[in-house]
């Protein structure tokens, strides 16, 4: 048995939300008359205080004093002097209470002089929200809580004091654990108390978290999430309870979570009922972590059980310590009638004298309080010989294999083998075909019935079969013998024993008169068989077929083809790839006439194919050109016929011999002439294009107004686009100014008055053909 605590944790999650909600865990209102009622009233508030957006304690907080009539009495501000923080008490000291667990406690008081009433008085408090994550009731984050209690009218008790509970529950008790808590009150003036659980009651919400004054009874209670309810609050198995003379609540809870929990004690004179002390608040059904854990494995062990360690084949045990916290170990091995089997090393080793089941235990940290103790059985089984036996075999001949391993105790429960292939089985004897030669690891691993398991490889050679590669399949003449050919073996059967020199030979002649298909069976070095066949086939006559004639342009290669034989011989053979081929490729310079030799053994016959050459017609594209950009030339092509050019880009017509072309990079026109007879001859012409970007400006003009250089003019090289024109006076005013280059230019005046003879400075802008920008500037001078 394992002594070790498994209990489940769940931190207090709060949601974020503004400060007047989700904060509120539980609380009571109980009082005590000091005399002349007079009477000390107080209240306990608990908060979660793990989020720091959730709402503090009010300060004041207000309560109501109603009348029997619910009419106010009175409506108190009451303060409290200071918050403290409740500690997590868990109920096992061997148990980690999670992080991350945060309450805090208020705790209000004021005394009050109350007259007395037949009708007694109702003192109330309310306050929203619950946190979010609980999980029995219907909406928390919207559902808040009403602490109150009933002081009894006059009729029943003068100057009563109410129960109060002695303790507050564990802030986080364990799921799967026991809970156990001493939930009983305590009452000074003798009277009967009974205790019970009830629903707490509802208050206020997120509309009005904090009502001034609270409103008067009754109240409505909380709606719970089913299946919980007011006898099944936070579920598991026994349900919680509470004894209703002892106080006691028991349970066993066993889902994590937040649960909201109501206990009431009533207290009773003479069979009266005083007053109902309801406490509300919250359980936190968590995660805690035992301080010591001892656990122990063996990677020797081939089960995964949990409380056994199947070791095979071995005495020795090597022990994994998987204990967590400890201090010290103390290990007993589990032999009977011995004390020495006995260590206090972290990881132990031990030989046992024999096979068999042995009850080990493990302390860890012995002699302390929380020390935990781990039992575990070791059993030592002899295990599996594994073994089996096979034969090398041939490709696609079925492989046997027999299991010949042994249970050196208990019985053989399972084979698992592996032919080295990617097949496998699970039959103890199973039958396996190979595919392909070569050598192949076979692994069977055997199991027995302890779950012991063991496993051998052996390697099975598989051989190839005979690569025959029987030859040749053919045609002869009726007249003649052929040899045929097999390969690869040691002893070889022909079939049928027709016109065949030997039967058991790898080369016999055969010289059959009809068409006969031969057999051959042979067997390699390594006993393996094969088989394969020969067709020869039988003819008496020739017919030589050349195909017809053809035409071709010069510079062509042409095939050839012949049929209806075996081996063939053309002539004339030059400009010919193959003269002896069936279908030979030739590139005549004039028009030829082929002859070929068509055989089939001594058969024989002749055809011819005439093969008609046509002279291309002559191309000259020109002789290659330099132009600048911008620039442009007249290509010169010769040769007749049809002409293209080839790319087209940049030219006027690409489909007549002289287009103009003006690129502006260099480029290499391929000419295209398509003769009268159909065929085609190529050249080709490069136009070479400089990049020279310049404006070639005069420095000086007359405008004189007789027709010889009278305008200021300018020309371009290389320049697709002029931006701008401006001429300056010597004293940097613009007299000119033109967007484009224009056809006349500056006639030499400004605001239509003749410019005095002078030097003049001019800049032009513009665009190459490359797309850069440029700019030129100079002196011009002014001669009239």
């Amino acid at each position: 048995m394992n002594f070790r605590f498994k209990i489940l944790l769940l931190a207090l999650f709060l949601f974020t939300h503004e400060a007047k909600a989700f904060h509120i865990i539980g609380g009571e209102i109980y009082y005590s008359c000091t005399g002349n009622n007079n009477y000390t009233i107080t209240m306990i508030v608990y908060r979660d205080c793990s989020n720091l957006n959730a709402a503090p304690f009010d300060n004041p907080a207000s309560i109501a004093i109603y009348n029997a009539d619910q009419t106010l009495y009175q409506a108190l501000d009451v303060y409290y002097d200071s918050y403290t923080a409740v500690q997590p008490d868990l109920s096992n000291p061997c148990l980690i209470a999670p992080p991350g667990v945060c309450v805090e406690q208020a705790i209000y008081q004021a005394t009050i002089f109350l007259p007395s009433a037949s009708g007694g008085y109702d003192i109330s408090y309310q306050r929203c929200c619950r946190n979010t994550s609980v999980v029995n009731i219907i909406a928390p984050e919207n559902t808040g809580a009403t602490y109150s209690i009933h002081i009894p009218g006059s009729s029943l008790a003068t100057c009563n004091t109410s129960p109060h509970f002695s303790n507050y529950p564990p802030i986080v008790i364990c799921a799967n654990e026991n809970l156990i808590f001493d939930h009983s009150a305590t009452e000074p003036d003798g009277d009967v108390l009974r205790y019970s659980l009830c629903t707490p009651n509802q208050g206020a919400d997120q509309t009005s978290p904090q009502p001034i004054p609270p409103p008067p009874p009754p109240y409505d209670p909380i709606f719970w999430n089913p299946p919980y309810n007011v006898n099944d609050q936070i579920g598991g198995i026994p349900p919680m309870a509470i004894d209703s003379i002892t106080g006691l609540l028991t349970g066993k809870p066993s889902n994590v979570g937040q649960y909201v929990v109501g206990v009431c004690v009533r207290e009773y004179r003479n069979g009266n009922l005083l007053c109902t002390n309801t406490r509300d608040f919250q359980f936190n059904v968590a995660d805690c972590d035992p301080l010591i854990i001892a656990d122990f494995s063996s990677p020797q062990s081939v089960n995964l059980n949990a409380d056994t360690l199947t070791l095979c084949g071995t005495l020795t045990v090597n022990f994994d310590n998987n204990s967590f916290g400890a201090s010290g170990y103390e290990w007993d091995f589990g032999v009977a009638g011995i004390s020495t089997d006995v260590s206090d090393l972290q990881t132990p080793s031990y030989t046992y004298p024999d096979t068999g089941i042995y009850k080990v235990r493990l302390i860890a940290s012995p002699g302390l309080l929380c020390g935990d103790t781990a039992y575990k059985y070791v059993e030592l089984r002899l295990g599996v010989d594994p073994d089996f036996s096979t034969q090398n075999v041939c490709v696609g001949s079925p492989s046997l294999f027999f299991d010949q391993s042994i249970a050196l105790d208990g019985n053989l429960t399972s084979w698992q083998w592996n032919f080295g292939d990617g097949g496998s089985s699970s039959l103890q004897n199973p039958i396996h075909n190979y595919f392909a030669q070569g050598n192949y690891n076979v692994t069977l691993t055997s199991s027995n019935s302890y779950g012991c398991y063991s496993f051998i490889t052996k390697t099975i050679t598989v051989y190839a079969l005979p690569n025959i590669a029987a030859a040749p399949d053919t045609f002869i003449c009726n007249v003649d013998s052929v040899m045929l050919i097999a390969h690869d073996g040691v002893s070889y059967s022909w079939q049928p024993n027709y016109n065949i020199s030997s039967t058991s030979i790898s080369n016999p002649v055969v010289s059959p008169d009809v068409t006969t298909t031969y057999y051959v069976t042979v067997v390699s070095d390594k006993g393996c068989i094969n088989s394969d066949s020969v067709t020869v086939k039988i003819t008496d006559t020739v017919l030589a077929v050349a195909g017809p004639d053809t035409t071709i342009c010069e510079g062509q290669l042409v095939q050839l083809y012949a049929m209806n034989a075996v081996y063939y011989q053309w002539f004339p053979d030059d400009n010919m790839n193959n003269a002896f081929i069936s279908n030979p490729v030739v590139k005549p310079d004039v028009t030829t006439t082929y002859f070929v030799n068509a055989f089939i053994g001594s058969c024989v016959d002749q055809d011819t194919v005439t093969v008609t050459v046509l002279p291309l017609p002559p191309a000259n594209a020109g002789e290659d050109v330099t132009i600048n950009q911008g620039e442009s030339t007249r290509l010169n092509a010769s040769g007749g016929g049809i002409y293209q050019w080839i790319p087209p880009d940049a030219l006027t017509n690409a489909f007549i011999s002289d287009p103009n072309a003006n690129p502006i990079n260099t480029i290499t026109y391929a000419l295209i002439v398509t003769g009268d007879n159909g065929c085609v001859a190529f050249d080709s012409v490069t136009v070479f294009v400089t990049h020279i970007h310049d404006v070639l400006a005069p420095n000086a003009f007359t405008p004189n107004g007789d027709g010889i250089n009278d305008y200021f003019q300018f020309f371009l090289k290389g320049i697709s686009l002029i931006t701008s024109v401006k001429i300056f006076d010597r004293w940097g005013e613009m007299v000119y100014y033109s967007a484009t280059n224009e056809v006349k230019g500056w006639n030499g005046t400004y605001k239509e008055l003749d410019c005095e003879m002078d030097t003049y400075v001019y800049s032009i802008t513009g665009i190459t053909y490359d797309g850069d920008e440029i700019r030129v500037s100079g002196s011009l001078t002014l001669i009239r």
